[in-house]
């Protein structure tokens, strides 16, 4: 591949933007950092004319891709209405009404506009409504970058403790111990660990939160039972659980995991596709969660909140998709057959290998036989193979993430899988 302008924009961003990017999980993608020029459909075109199927979907939100008509078209007459009101408009009715219409169990929903707020105000319900102030996050699971939340994230084994004892681990510097002194982690599918911390400590647990799907590390799949589980061991002593959806919905199923594993949390936050590519969050649940705002007894705020533009897209996102009965077979259909395509393409060369997930999101694990069923059977993975794999995929034109981890949309159709399946032949050929 060509890089020359993209390596000539990286040296001069870096002389005025801290790291030379955004965000800083995106410095791990390629090197040099691609630097686009636009996209279309499935594809990303870059400032030095490569062409790129992207499996990236810009971290999830992109489930309808990119330069999508009748995204286009709502947003556009929202922009000449207006940009954003800071006040009440139609629009907050129309994309609340819808939401709760959709979501099973949901019956309200407070809008913001990313992932990390929408979790903090989840977890302030919580507290308010429980009058507690511990909460039970998993590790390797992502909430947010907040100081309370990002705790161990990725983390050694040596960092984290015994699973009977784990440590809370920050992921980073700047994070003072006070603010994640109320944070209690525990490995995830260990619903015994969990029942025992409730025995012991249930009556200072405000909330559990989980990624229903552990998307953030390694699109683990939770174990029978343990979310039900959570939620009623949650509902027995008085806890509030809640689904960090902010990868699961709208992509799993239309009413995201509430309905692909038909159980019904006190809280679910959504994001990413929620608005089709637009910055949007919410969080949903049955009314008497959302008491102790209407109450008094706590606040949510936010100038940006209910942006008339963000909502217009959220709108369009969620009616597209529930407008076609064959969306979420087409898009799971599609990641199924990519997953068969590199589990046939390794055992036809000898490589160990197995895919955790669902269709619409899943990674692909080398040197391995058997999904990890939490985060620390993760590292067993040979994320030095994937690593050459995805350079490989790059070579044919395919853009994959750095973390093993997949995204399929709406907008991926047959002329695409035929495109990558040739490649993840090719490529692993060459393995």
């Amino acid at each position: 591949m060509n890089t020359a302008r993209s390596t000539a924009l990286f040296d001069a961003s870096s002389r005025y933007l801290a790291m030379g990017v955004s965000s800083g999980m995106r410095r791990a993608v390629t090197s040099p950092p691609l630097f686009f020029d636009r996209a279309e459909g499935p594809y990303y075109y870059d400032v030095d004319g490569n062409r790129l199927l992207d499996y990236t979907l810009a971290w999830g939100p992109l489930i309808l891709g990119s330069n999508h008509p009748e995204l286009n078209a709502a947003v556009t007459a929202a922009v000449r209405k207006s940009y954003t009101l800071g006040a009440q408009h139609p629009g907050e009715v129309a994309f609340a009404k819808l939401l709760v219409e959709t979501l099973p169990g949901v019956d309200q929903v407070i809008f913001s506009n990313t992932g990390s707020e929408a979790v903090q105000a989840a977890l302030r319900l919580a507290r308010a409504a429980t009058g507690r102030v511990k909460f039970v996050k998993f590790e390797g699971h992502y909430h947010g970058w907040l100081n309370n939340i990002l705790v161990s994230y990725h983390e050694s084994d040596e960092a984290l403790g015994a699973p009977e004892a784990p440590r809370v681990v920050a992921a980073c510097g700047g994070q003072p111990a006070a603010e994640f002194a109320d944070t209690v982690t525990l490995p995830w599918n260990r619903f015994d660990l969990l029942e025992d911390l409730f025995a012991t400590r249930g009556g200072e647990i405000a909330a559990v939160i989980t990624e229903p799907v552990l998307a953030n590390s390694g699109s683990i799949m939770p174990g029978e039972g343990f979310l039900k589980g959570m939620v009623d061991l949650c509902r027995s002593y008085g806890a509030v659980s809640i689904f960090d959806e902010v990868i699961t919905g709208f992509r799993l199923a239309l009413g995201g995991a509430r309905e692909y594993f038909n159980v019904i949390p006190d809280l679910s936050v959504y994001a990413k596709a929620l608005a089709g590519g637009f910055t949007l969050s919410a969080v949903a649940g049955s009314r008497r969660m959302f008491d102790v705002l209407r109450n008094g007894a706590t606040i949510h705020a936010g100038t940006y909140n209910g942006s008339t533009v963000n909502l217009a897209a959220g709108l369009a996102t969620v009616r597209i998709l529930g407008a076609n009965p064959l969306a979420f077979r087409q898009m799971h259909g599609h990641g199924y057959a990519i997953r068969q395509a590199i589990e046939s393409a390794a055992a036809c060369r000898g490589i160990p290998a197995c895919i955790s997930g669902a269709g619409t999101v899943f990674n692909v694990h080398f040197g391995v036989l058997s999904p990890p069923a939490h985060y620390r059977e993760l590292k067993k993975t040979d994320m030095a193979l994937y690593n050459r794999f995805r350079a490989g995929m790059l070579e044919e034109g395919i853009q994959l993430l750095p973390d093993g981890r997949w995204y399929v949309g709406l907008t991926h159709g047959d002329e695409e899988l035929n495109l990558v399946c040739a490649a993840i032949r090719s490529v692993v050929a060459e393995l």
